[in-house]
């Protein structure tokens, strides 16, 4: 007897895929990968760096200047004039901070200035406690120059330093007071 093979007929229903959440699949990685390509972009950036040269170094650079530091704190204000070479001849002077004794600090500076008229820096350096309205006053009473005031005008000074003598008392005020942390 032969045996009869049995083939079991299988109805294919019409199968229908379901392929939508995949279109959102990758739609949401097609955004990621651009957002990623932006970010992955080559960027250039243009280094200055210095040259050697063979002329005579900056007679600037050797120069005796005066350095003039205002260390400033919540009730006082202190003002130090040092040489940056010897003979150093430190001059500090303390100021309240308060409106009575700012104009003193203000005569102290234009003296200053007057005795040393190629001086137009000053370096203010604050405490954390201090508010802003002490420091504007103080930076009014170091870069104002009032009317009774003279012209300090360096010897050789260009238009522009002769403008800005006429305007302000020291016209390059630094906060040097950054703390990194």
């Amino acid at each position: 007897m032969s045996k009869k093979k049995r083939t079991k007929k299988i109805k294919y229903r019409d199968i229908e895929l379901n392929i939508m959440p995949f279109i959102d699949v990758f739609s949401l990685l097609n955004t990621f990968l651009l957002m990623s390509a932006v970010f992955l972009s080559v960027g250039i950036l243009e280094v200055q760096i210095p040259f050697l040269t063979s002329a005579p170094p900056d007679k600037k650079a050797d120069e005796r200047v005066l350095d003039i530091k205002v260390d400033m704190e919540k009730t006082k204000v202190e003002v130090t004039a040092a040489y940056n070479k010897p003979p150093i001849n430190e001059q500090k002077r303390e100021f309240k901070v308060d409106k009575a004794d700012m104009p003193n600090m203000h005569k102290f500076l234009v003296d200053l200035r007057r005795a040393n008229p190629e001086a137009d820096k000053v370096q203010l350096f604050t405490e954390d406690d201090v508010i802003w309205k002490d420091i504007s006053m103080v930076l009014d009473t170091i870069k104002v120059r009032a009317p009774s005031d003279p012209v300090v005008v360096p010897a050789g000074a260009s238009e522009l330093q002769k403008k800005l003598a006429a305007e302000f008392l020291f016209p390059k005020v630094v906060m040097a007071s950054v703390i990194l942390r």
